[in-house]
């Protein structure tokens, strides 16, 4: 049997042990609770990021039917352009220097939807690019905060919102700069319609210039070509009113030179915006 002395130590001892105990389950009860709102956190942060993703998504989409539009009305106006195109070759004659420089111009005209074609591809070769970032982003993203949220390691998943943060607004620059130029292929449509419905106005008044020969059965076809000859060639030009014969034609290749040193520099600033732009996505697929 054990003495009163003996056992009172080990009551003691009993005591220290259950307040140790006591001091461990605290300890242990406030790192639960600072791990739950750490947890909330991450939650929290999973969800802005994840409606930043849905904005994303719905700017796409918008970029998609911008898109969409923009190669409907091309079509359209290639369309009127072999149509217009097929009508001018069968009504105004070849002998006359004016149908030299309207076909220039239609040559013109018919390069530039080309050219814009050629954007929109582009356009949609980035779209695409963008689209298989966000993907991926997001791929990366869900596997590693699974990984976090097992291990429970507060700090990666903070290193990995900034990480991401940074790679959305990235992602944002590069859809405001897509905007402007879906917005400068828009205005240069307007500028190819305005410049089409000038040229379809000069062809109908000089339809209008040009005499309807009345054909006649007893007439040879020497009187009919001696009869077309005497018209002279000055009819022919549309009249401008308060403008000598000889400017309507250097008004058209003034406007034609304008448009097309436009056209030259919008090119040139968009070439440096893509190589900027792909410059962007090297330094970010980088870090």
């Amino acid at each position: 049997m054990q003495t009163p002395e003996a056992e009172d130590k080990e009551m003691e001892r009993q005591m220290r042990d259950l307040e140790t105990y006591k001091e461990e389950i605290e300890f242990w009860a406030q790192e639960c609770v600072k791990m739950e709102t750490q947890r909330m956190q991450s939650q929290r942060m999973h969800q802005e990021l994840q409606a930043e993703v849905r904005v994303i998504v719905e700017q796409i989409n918008y970029i998609n039917a911008e898109l969409i539009k923009e190669t409907n009305i091309v079509d359209l106006l290639k369309q009127e352009y072999s149509q217009q195109r097929s009508k001018l070759l069968d009504l105004v004659p070849a002998s006359t220097s004016d149908v030299d420089h309207l076909a220039e111009v239609i040559l013109h005209l018919a390069n530039r939807p080309k050219l814009l074609h050629q954007e929109l591809d582009q356009i949609r070769r980035h779209k695409n690019d963008l689209q298989q970032q966000v993907k991926l982003i997001l791929t990366k993203f869900l596997n590693l905060l699974q990984i976090l949220l097992q291990d429970k390691n507060i700090n990666a998943l903070e290193r990995l919102s900034l990480g991401q943060a940074s790679r959305v607004e990235s992602l944002e620059k590069d859809i405001v700069e897509l905007e402007g130029i879906l917005y400068d292929t828009e205005v240069e449509t307007r500028q190819l319609r305005e410049s089409y419905k000038l040229l379809m106005h000069q062809i109908h008044h000089h339809r209008e210039q040009v005499p309807k020969p009345h054909r006649d059965h007893r007439t040879s076809p020497i009187d009919e070509a001696s009869h077309e000859c005497v018209h002279p060639i000055a009819e022919l030009v549309p009249e401008v009113e308060s403008i000598p014969h000889s400017k309507p034609h250097r008004n058209i290749k003034d406007k034609f030179n304008q448009t097309a040193a436009d056209l030259i520099q919008s090119f040139q600033k968009r070439r440096c915006g893509n190589t900027s732009m792909s410059s962007k996505r090297q330094k970010t697929a980088r870090v």
